[in-house]
């Protein structure tokens, strides 16, 4: 199975990736681990570096779309974590649960609020801290995205709300799976992961 991260720009270090990294494969180093990123200096020599080409130039999170490319030169099974994500426990004991034909993303079940469901708002109940598929499937939200880049990049913030709102088909993982640094404080589950969605993302402490 490939492991993917995602860094563009100087918001995330080599040094983030490396800490993520080093928590990944104290559960499965077996995997291939892959950064997609325009600047690969200081990654671990374990992390195979996988170039953002230079056109079309994207920004921050709307290059996670790309993964989704036909010519995206990966095969088989694929698994993305976001960099200001936090490994709590098994993050991969869940794959036996998950149809890797299928888009699956995280369930954002601590949006109770009836505001996510204005479609006015264009804001979501999922995700896209953790994603899972297989490389080749899911070729047209990027080939859609290419085709119109200006129209969607002004329309939405962030591939989260281009998926829903374009009506693309996807699972979610369950909701034990992860915790909200920024919106959850107490909780009654050990999930795998704690999403910090960039919020004190330098307070955690990196191995």
């Amino acid at each position: 199975m490939n492991v993917i991260f995602v860094k563009w720009g100087t918001k995330y270090s080599s040094e983030d990736v490396n800490a993520l990294y080093n928590n990944l494969i104290e559960y499965d180093s077996t995997y291939s681990y892959h950064c997609y990123t325009d600047d690969p200096t200081n990654l671990n020599k374990n992390i195979n570096v996988i170039d953002i080409p230079a056109y079309p130039t994207l920004k921050k999170w709307w290059n996670k779309l790309r993964m989704f490319a036909q010519e995206f030169p990966l095969e088989g099974k694929c698994m993305f974590f976001d960099i200001d994500t936090v490994v709590k426990n098994d993050p991969f004991k869940i794959l036996d649960q998950v149809d890797f034909n299928k888009l699956t993303i995280l369930n954002c079940h601590w949006k109770s609020d009836p505001i996510y469901d204005r479609t006015t708002n264009y804001d979501v109940r999922i995700a896209s801290g953790v994603i899972t598929w297989t490389a080749g499937n899911h070729t047209e939200m990027w080939e859609s995205f290419f085709a119109n880049k200006d129209y969607f990049l002004r329309k939405y913030k962030g591939i989260d709300r281009y998926i829903v709102h374009e009506k693309y088909s996807y699972e979610t993982f369950p909701h034990t799976y992860i915790q909200s640094y920024k919106y959850q404080k107490e909780i009654d589950y050990e999930p795998a992961i704690m999403t910090y969605e960039e919020v004190d993302f330098e307070s955690r402490n990196i191995k």
